[in-house]
C-alpha cells in the first residue's frame, strides 16, 4: 500500500555499524548482537549576540546528533569499530582464540550507524548517523545472575557530504545493506556552458554549468538504465557526489565519464572516492 503518515516503528530490529577508514570510505559493516537501544537527539550550541539592552540575534553553531547504543553480549568486531584497538585470532576450533587488544595510544574511530525498527502495519524505518564516534564510556557489567549488556554513547557530525543522519520510510521491508555503496565524484571548476554524463554507454541530456545536486540526479535517474531510486546526488556545483543505491547498492559499478566540450572557463572529471562492494 502506499506510503502515508505517519509511521509508526516498533521495537528495534537490527543495528549495524561500519567502520570509516581514514580516507572516508566505507569498511565492512559489523552487526551489533541483541541490539536493545538506539536512542539520539538533535542538538545544537547556540551563541547569542546582545545590545541596546535587548537581545539582537541567535545563531546556531551546527547541529549535532547526540546517540546512546546498548546491546546484548560482547562482539570484538564492534567493540573494535567503535573503540579502536587491535583484534587477533589464533589457532582453530576447538582452540581458537580470539582477542582484542586497546592500548594507549590508540584512537577512537569514527563510524557510520544504521539502525532499523519494522513499522507497525507495514514496512519498515530506518535511521543512519552519517559519521559517529564514543565520546562517552563504552562498558559493560558481568555480573552474578545477570547478561553482559554492552552500552556507550557518543556524537555525531556530518560526513564528507555535510550528511548528519537520515530518517528513510520503506514501504517494502529492507535488511541493513551488508556492503558499501559506491561513491563517485564529478568535480568541475568550469564558470559557463554545459556537460554531459554517461554511464555504461548511456548519455544525459546537458547539464548547465552550476546545476544542482537534484537537477544532476533526475538526469541520471532519465537514462534507460538508472531507475528511481538508484543515484543519491549531494553536493552543488563544481562537486557532485553521486551514490550508487536501490538495485545498484554495494556493487562495483562503471565509472562515469563526463562530455565536456560545451564546458567553458575550466574542465571537469569523474573520480571514484568510494568503491561499492558486497560482503
Amino acid at each position: 500500500m502506499p506510503l502515508a503518515d505517519p509511521a509508526l516503528p516498533y521495537g528495534l530490529r537490527d543495528v549495524k555499524i561500519t567502520p570509516i577508514n581514514a580516507d572516508g570510505s566505507l569498511g565492512t559493516p559489523v552487526d551489533l548482537p541483541a541490539a536493545q537501544t538506539l536512542s539520539f537527539s538533535e542538538a545544537e550550541e547556540y551563541q547569542e549576540l546582545r545590545g541596546d539592552d535587548r537581545l539582537v540575534a541567535v545563531h546556531g553553531q551546527g547541529p549535532t546528533v547526540e546517540w546512546e547504543l546498548e546491546a546484548g553480549g560482547i562482539s570484538l568486531e564492534a567493540w573494535q569499530a567503535m573503540s579502536g584497538g587491535d583484534l587477533s585470532e589464533i589457532g582453530s576450533t576447538p582452540t581458537q582464540v580470539k582477542s582484542l587488544t586497546k592500548k594507549v595510544t590508540h584512537a577512537r574511530p569514527y563510524f557510520r550507524i544504521e539502525g532499523q525498527a519494522i513499522n507497525d502495519v507495514y514496512g519498515d524505518t530506518h535511521v543512519v548517523i552519517y559519521k559517529a564516534k564514543v565520546t562517552e564510556n563504552i562498558e559493560g557489567e558481568f555480573a552474578d545472575g545477570e547478561f553482559f549488556i554492552t552500552s556507550c554513547s557518543g556524537q555525531g557530525i556530518g560526513d564528507a557530504n555535510e550528511d548528519l543522519y537520515t530518517f528513510t520510510w520503506n514501504e517494502t521491508q529492507e535488511a541493513i545493506s551488508a556492503g558499501q555503496n559506491e561513491i563517485q565524484l564529478i568535480a568541475s571548476n568550469g564558470t559557463g556552458g554545459t556537460f554531459t554524463i554517461t554511464y555504461s554507454a548511456q548519455t544525459t541530456t546537458a547539464l548547465d554549468w552550476d546545476s544542482t545536486a537534484q537537477e544532476v540526479e533526475d538526469a541520471l535517474v532519465a537514462l534507460s538504465n538508472i531507475a528511481p531510486g538508484d543515484v543519491n546526488v549531494t553536493g552543488s556545483a563544481g562537486a557532485w557526489y553521486v551514490e550508487f543505491t536501490g538495485t545498484l547498492a554495494a556493487t562495483n559499478v562503471a565509472q562515469m565519464t563526463l562530455g565536456t566540450g560545451s564546458l567553458t572557463g575550466g574542465g571537469a572529471a569523474v573520480s571514484t572516492i568510494q568503491e561499492g562492494s558486497a560482503t
